[in-house]
């Protein structure tokens, strides 16, 4: 499945409202749909009460909920695809609410609004650590990205006044699914819900002066410089992980400025379950893969004109995850 967080487009700051792919275009209102379908086939009393439990409109607490929920999930989607396709319309919630929605009528937001903890892997593609004239690392290194500065597929990414060397990184976003501490590397894919897009744009003078203090924070975390998106595909989707392509494009340039593969990570994904979760993983919480080379940071000769500007629209793709795409605006 492909599940979204979305608002309607006539309410931009409206309530966070979960959906899910009923195809390219179609989103589903997933609590509402998920009450029709239990008052219609499991002859539920309370719909709504029921539905708001097993299907909170919050994707972390919605994964919290488990197999029960994602099951529900499944089942209320092919309920009304066949709906859709008796009645050749769509079909209205019991409240008469809308079900469905097209894509221009809503704005996505980051699939996983605010997860607990954005753990952001550096230096861990091969193809990265040598633009970087560095040796691999020995074991998986991290800065923690303040969630505050997510923002979904298609929001403007003001550029923040405090930097003039605004980079990016496309990453492969790892989402949990199941609460754990000390995984096993053989069970880490249990506690793995599904994947998404990340682009871990960074604030590359912010991030050296931080970075002389051993320290790093400002320089990866101002707001909107973690976009995510477009949906969170989950992983019985994609049958290997780390045979994604990976492309970064900005405007309409004949060539990506970054390509590449997640067969070139150093860690693998259960590498950094396992090593991640010596802390607690709670679902809702997002690992990233690290970028791979051919950021602006490392170009030759000269860097300065690889750096994002306001009017830049940069895409994101992974195979498979669909594309993240934001435009650069005045700050």
């Amino acid at each position: 499945m492909r599940f979204v967080t979305f608002v309607k487009d006539s309410q931009k700051e409206g309530k966070h409202i979960l959906g899910a792919h009923l195809d390219e275009n179609s989103i589903l209102n997933l609590q509402a749909a998920t009450a029709l379908y239990l008052k219609e086939v499991e002859k539920e009393k309370r719909p709504y009460l029921l539905a708001s439990q097993l299907i909170p409109t919050d994707m972390g607490a919605f994964l919290a909920q488990g197999e029960q929920a994602m099951n529900l999930a499944r089942l209320t989607s092919d309920f009304v695809r066949q709906g859709r396709q008796k009645k050749k319309k769509s079909l209205q919630g019991l409240r008469g609410e809308a079900l469905t929605f097209s894509l221009s009528e809503i704005v996505r937001k980051a699939p996983v609004a605010r997860p607990g903890k954005i753990i952001a892997m550096g230096l861990n593609f091969h193809d990265h650590a040598q633009e970087n004239k560095v040796p691999p690392p020995e074991f998986p290194v991290a800065f923690l990205k303040a969630p505050s500065a997510l923002i979904g597929p298609d929001e403007p990414v003001p550029y923040p006044r405090y930097t003039k060397e605004l980079d990016y990184e496309i990453e492969l976003a790892i989402v949990v699914g199941k609460r754990g501490k000390d995984i096993p590397k053989e069970k880490a894919f249990e506690h793995i819900a599904g994947y998404t897009i990340f682009n871990d744009l960074s604030a590359r003078d912010l991030q050296a002066r931080e970075m002389k203090m051993r320290l790093l924070i400002l320089g990866k975390s101002l707001d909107a410089l973690a976009p995510m998106g477009p949906c969170l595909v989950t992983k019985d989707e994609i049958a290997d992980p780390h045979g994604l392509n990976m492309e970064l494009r900005v405007n309409d340039e004949p060539q990506p400025r970054q390509k590449s593969s997640t067969g070139q990570m150093i860690f693998k994904i259960p590498d950094l379950i396992a090593y991640w979760s010596q802390m607690t993983l709670e679902p809702g919480d997002i690992i990233t893969s690290g970028t791979p080379g051919g950021v602006a940071l490392f170009r030759q000769p000269n860097a300065t004109p690889w750096f994002l500007k306001p009017g830049d629209v940069v895409e994101a793709r992974i195979e498979g995850l669909g594309v993240l795409r934001n435009r650069i605006i005045a700050g």
